[in-house]
């Protein structure tokens, strides 16, 4: 392959002074020569690291800010922008994690330093990618840039929106639970009543409560045994009539009394013996002593039964407070701590109250979501900068520059090609040529043999001749 062409080029310093081309005094080969600009701008560059660093977050070249270093004052703010956003994302995470976990600041600082820090590379992101970027085609490409930073904003505002008005949440979300446990709690009162009737309110079904020690069997008995002693004490009283009405006749048969079926004489004759006889019959035929003696056995066990029924109404009445307040005290328990959707539900409440409040809350998201946008807001309405303008060139230029370079890499890699494919060509025919040369002597030297031969013949023969 031939070799690659060098030139000799004067290489100066930026500050105007000969560099020698290559160590030794060598040339330099052509491709291997880079033009250089000077690195910076005399007197321009920055010597305070705390404004670099905060350019760097918003993603600024300091070798290209160095030419337009009037826009130093411009990115540097526009970093502290960036980093305040991120700031404030990691006090929103850290004041979410405090209020909803119940755990120490130091416990949740290193995770809300990290998101603090995605906050920040993302946002850098987002700035980084619009540098360069021209008007024409500006809001094209901030608009889908400005819908993450709303959704971020919105995502990060909330927390603090609750953690500003925390009292009046707190104090709302436990004014609502404690009216919860109370309506709770009258329900299982209703539903389970002290005397342990069942209510009739089909809503009651859900809340029926198993006492031990319910005084519906005693009061069920005491039912039964008051409707039999009720039924006995009917038949003692007919019983009764109708024994007073034979004695009342046989009296006046005996008395010599007169009417419908009586003699009229007196003293005990026949007929006043025989009704006589017939009232006894009848009282022992009815059974009426035996009857009066289970209708005192009733009335004993009625008064037995309501006794008990009264000192079992009292154990009856400590065991249902007992699981009233077992079923309260686990409604308290399943509430749990106050979480975010406790707490936006309390500000709903409390925004639904008055004006003040609505307006104060979503003023506040509004805030916050246009300090989390601030960024690139800021960068699209600051419109086109002269650093955005170098950027743009120096864009150009670079894809220019690699195109050609790019084309100086085809030409060479096909200049060699070709020499390589000519010389490979001349190598076949030069292989050729002595193949050819190598067949061509190899002939000739059999022609001669064979001469040779045919002369011994011929000599042979004239010979014998």
């Amino acid at each position: 392959m031939p070799e690659t062409p060098t030139i000799e080029l004067p290489v100066q310093r930026a500050n105007g002074t000969p560099r020698p081309a290559s160590p030794g005094g060598a040339s330099l080969p052509l491709n291997s020569y880079r033009p250089r600009r000077p690195t910076t701008r005399p007197g321009s560059r920055q010597r305070f690291a705390l404004g670099r660093r905060l350019r760097a977050v918003a993603g600024v070249d300091e070798e290209l800010l160095d030419w337009v270093p009037e826009e130093r004052a411009r990115y540097t703010r526009l970093g502290a922008i960036i980093l305040n956003t991120g700031l404030l994302a990691g006090l929103s995470l850290a004041t979410a994690l405090t209020t909803f976990l119940h755990v120490s600041l130091w416990i949740v600082l290193p995770v809300a330093l990290v998101w603090a820090y995605v906050i920040v590379s993302f946002d850098g992101w987002l700035i980084a990618s619009t540098h360069g970027v021209l008007s024409r085609s500006k809001w094209r490409m901030f608009l889908p840039r400005l819908v993450i930073s709303l959704l971020m904003g919105a995502a990060i505002a909330e927390p603090l929106v609750l953690w500003v008005f925390d009292a009046a949440i707190h104090k709302n979300v436990l004014d609502v639970r404690q009216a919860e446990i109370d309506a709770y709690a009258g329900a299982l009162k209703e539903c389970n009543p002290s005397s342990g009737e069942q209510p009739a309110d089909p809503r009651c079904l859900p809340l029926r409560l198993p006492v031990e020690g319910s005084p519906d069997a005693l009061r069920d008995q005491l039912k039964a045994v008051t409707a039999e002693r009720d039924r006995q004490a009917g038949q003692i009283a007919t019983i009764n009539e109708d024994l007073d009405e034979k004695k009342a006749t046989a009296r006046d048969e005996c008395g010599g009394a007169s009417g419908r079926g009586l003699t009229g004489r007196y003293g005990e004759g026949v007929n006043c013996r025989t009704n006589r006889a017939d009232a006894e019959q009848y009282r022992t035929d009815s059974k009426l002593a035996e009857r009066q003696g289970q209708l005192d056995a009733l009335n004993t066990q009625i008064d037995g039964i309501n006794a008990r029924l009264a000192a079992g109404q009292a154990g009856y009445a400590e065991n249902l407070t007992r699981a009233i307040n077992e079923k309260v005290a686990e409604k308290k328990a399943a509430q749990g701590d106050v979480g975010i959707l406790d707490q936006g539900a309390a500000l709903e409440r409390l925004s639904a109250t008055g004006w003040f409040i609505f307006a104060a809350g979503w003023l506040l998201r509004f805030l916050l979501i246009a300090l989390d946008c601030m960024p690139v807001l800021t960068k699209a309405i600051g419109g086109t900068t002269a650093y955005d303008e170098l950027v743009s060139r120096q864009l150009a230029a670079g894809k220019r520059l690699h195109e050609r370079d790019l084309n100086l890499h085809e030409r060479r890699d096909t200049a060699a090609s070709d020499v390589y494919l000519r010389n490979t060509e001349l190598n076949r025919k030069i292989r050729l040529e002595r193949i050819a040369e190598a067949g061509r002597a190899a002939s000739a030297n059999r022609e001669a043999d064979l001469e040779a031969e045919i002369d011994k013949l011929a000599a042979r023969l004239r010979g014998r001749g």
